[in-house]
């Protein structure tokens, strides 16, 4: 009977060195093994290699993509040893909607922040039209791949509480791969690159690179807003042919978003829906955004890199002329919005959930509310203005925290 216990204890002993042994190895080879990087040209958000131009009433700006499709310079594969990389998902507001890529907030940042020894780097992975959903999905592909020191996610008040949708998030990993990644992250971390690398490098590149001016764009824009016109109920052309005369001239001359007026006439609402934290939709909207970054969070856990949001102000919420402004094109509002906490609260609420820090710049914009060059007077977006001020106010307050950690 003692002889069969010894035994026992010697498998487990012998259970345990193993373990701590191959964990041990682990974290040395995997500092010292040459990480695998796809080669080629990839669209991970846009065509790659692309240059297009855009022009409306309020703007006209460039958007060049990177060979990974990329709104960006280049990013040096694998990163250097003295770079602080900083990635940031988002909406066009991360994007840069209507501004070059060196007004936008991210740029500017770069420039204000800085790390002893460590040189600050940022790559935009904004991408118009998207919601945390997307932000999750590509962190998953982009986070491997770019090696980020630090991944802030850009939520923009009111339309990416509303565009988490009533559909849940697919979790990580089961608990027992969640226990592989934390005993061995790095063969975790090169196992899954080999897969991400091959899987870039063997699949199809479904988009060439696009090249297109501002009248291409233009003369898209118009047609169709043509066939959204066509396409409009009796009551929503009723409500069109009530706009401003210089709006409506606008959204048929293709020199104003049509998927804009689109969305004011078919839900008028949409900025007056997230004002209430306690509204059932907004709770389950509130649950899903948590999910989406406790994923974000998940993922930047196995590359060693930190996470933190930062709340974006939309003008009708933080400025009087683009709340008047914001009218001429359809959408309703009411004066609370212009000092209630709710679009950033609902924002933290979520980060909290997900255990996530969270940076907030809506009083720097509220003390300049009638400061009509901070959004685009009908597109909405944040000007260049805008960005420097939100890059202005965000700094500091991230030069702490990271100081701090």
């Amino acid at each position: 009977m003692k002889s069969f216990f010894k035994n026992i204890i010697l498998i487990l002993a012998s259970i345990f060195l193993v373990l701590v042994l191959t964990m041990i190895l682990d974290r040395v080879l995997g500092n010292i093994l040459p990480k695998p990087f796809p080669e080629g040209t990839h669209d991970l958000i846009f065509p790659p290699l692309s240059r297009q131009e855009f022009a409306s009433v309020d703007f006209k700006y460039v958007v060049e993509t990177n060979s990974l499709g990329i709104r960006d310079r280049e990013i040096q594969r694998p990163k250097s040893a003295g770079t602080y990389r900083i990635i940031a998902v988002g909406d066009s507001y991360t994007y840069g909607w209507g501004v070059n890529i060196e007004e936008t907030w991210l740029r500017r940042l770069e420039q204000k922040l800085s790390l002893t020894n460590r040189q600050i780097e940022t790559v935009n992975l904004g991408k118009p039209g998207t919601g945390p959903p997307f932000y999750a999905e590509i962190s998953r592909t982009v986070v491997p791949l770019l090696e980020p020191d630090l991944i802030l996610v850009g939520i923009l008040q009111g339309n990416d509480i509303a565009s988490s949708g009533s559909e849940g998030l697919e979790q990580m990993s089961s608990g027992l791969v969640r226990w592989t990644k934390l005993l061995y992250p790095n063969f975790v971390r090169t196992v899954e690159m080999i897969r991400l690398t091959r899987s870039l490098e063997t699949r199809t590149q479904e988009r060439p690179p696009e090249k297109t001016t501002a009248e291409d764009n233009t003369r898209w824009a118009a047609n169709t807003a043509k066939e959204f016109y066509e396409k409009m109920s009796p009551e929503e052309k009723q409500r069109f042919d009530n706009f401003d005369a210089s709006v409506k001239q606008a959204f048929f001359d293709g020199l104003l978003n049509p998927y804009m007026i689109d969305l004011a006439l078919k839900n008028k609402h949409i900025y007056t829906l997230t004002l209430n934290p306690e509204d059932p939709w907004i709770l389950q909207c509130i649950e899903n955004m948590a999910k989406a970054l406790q994923i974000i969070k998940s993922v930047a856990n196995q590359s060693n890199a930190q996470i933190a949001v930062v709340s974006i102000p939309d003008g009708p919420y933080v400025n009087e002329v683009a709340w008047k402004n914001i009218q001429r094109v359809g959408f309703d509002v009411v004066p609370e919005m212009l000092s209630s906490d709710a679009p950033d609260k609902v924002i933290q609420i979520a980060c909290e959930k997900a255990n996530v820090p969270c940076f907030t710049v809506s009083d720097a914009f509220r003390q300049r509310k009638q400061d009509p060059n901070l959004f685009f007077t009908l597109d909405g977006h944040l000007t260049a203005e805008g960005h420097k001020l939100l890059a202005e106010t965000l700094a500091p307050k991230l030069q702490r925290w990271l100081t701090k950690k």
